[in-house]
């Protein structure tokens, strides 16, 4: 057996639903990963745009397209099908920058972690850049009190991992990464891995507020406090605003900033008299 042959074969996972316009760069940002073992699957959830036009190019996919429950069960669906040691989950309007999975396998050989994550880059449906974060090391506390702070896209798990959590939580919609991640804690690579992208048809951008209730949920189930950032900071604003307006008078009065309490309850009286 050479050398290539004892790499651990890296088995990505793509859940698919009419994104013909950006999966062939999801397909091609896999396919020139100089990692030399992957196979790249992709699950279709019965897409009626291009999107089977262009899996019918790759020879080298697998890929199914039937109707399924969700992105979540066509993850699940996906890794039963997978036969690598390690698993990744890229989004069809997502994609790898080059070097990705190298840096990745590197660092679980290294280190027999059950997760890496990396930094990650934010682009729009152009695929321009808009930023690029740096990566934050993991911290369960962090994690579940402040926020999610694990890329998805730049993010490779053990199949040990993976089964020993039991796969992907088939009732969460739009926070089934945040949910799993917690679930197997992480080490993380010190590069962009991934680019996640922004556009008006993401679940991101078109249903961001199907976020906060499956947020908050994950962080309490999993041992967020009350007092957590996660809670006061993210859900509160979204779900009980007149509850965080008392939180934010009470920190600045607590602060003894005078001033600053003034300032906002002047923005607040005005906001609510333009309103009448």
């Amino acid at each position: 057996m050479n050398e290539q042959e004892r790499l651990p074969l890296v088995s990505i996972v793509t859940p698919s639903l009419n994104q013909g316009e950006f999966i062939e760069e999801a397909i091609l940002s896999v396919l020139e990963q100089d990692y030399p073992r992957i196979e790249h699957i992709v699950v279709d959830g019965g897409s009626t745009d291009g999107t089977l036009d262009v899996l019918h190019r790759y020879q080298h996919l697998r890929w199914v397209s039937e109707p399924d429950g969700g992105q979540a069960e066509a993850l699940n669906k996906g890794f039963e099908m997978a036969g690598g040691e390690i698993y990744g989950w890229l989004n069809s309007d997502d994609l790898y920058l080059p070097g990705a999975i190298s840096a990745a396998v590197e660092v679980m050989r290294t280190t027999e972690c059950g997760l890496v994550h990396g930094g990650w880059r934010q682009i729009d449906e152009r695929g321009t850049v808009i930023r690029d974060l740096d990566v934050v090391p993991f911290d369960l506390r962090r994690q579940l009190d402040y926020a999610n702070l694990v890329a998805q896209p730049g993010a490779l798990f053990t199949r040990n991992a993976f089964t020993a959590v039991g796969g992907i939580d088939v009732t969460y919609r739009y926070a089934m990464d945040y949910e799993f991640f917690l679930r197997i804690g992480a080490r993380d690579i010190n590069r962009v891995l991934a680019a996640y992208r922004y556009h008006s048809r993401s679940k991101t951008v078109a249903e961001s507020d199907g976020f906060v209730d499956e947020t908050y949920r994950a962080a309490r189930t999993h041992g967020a406090r009350i007092r957590s950032r996660m809670v006061l900071d993210y859900y509160l604003p979204r779900r009980r605003p007149w509850a965080f307006r008392f939180l934010r008078a009470y920190r600045f009065i607590r602060k003894g900033d005078v001033r600053g309490f003034g300032s906002r309850l002047l923005t607040h009286a005005s906001r609510v008299y333009r309103r009448g």
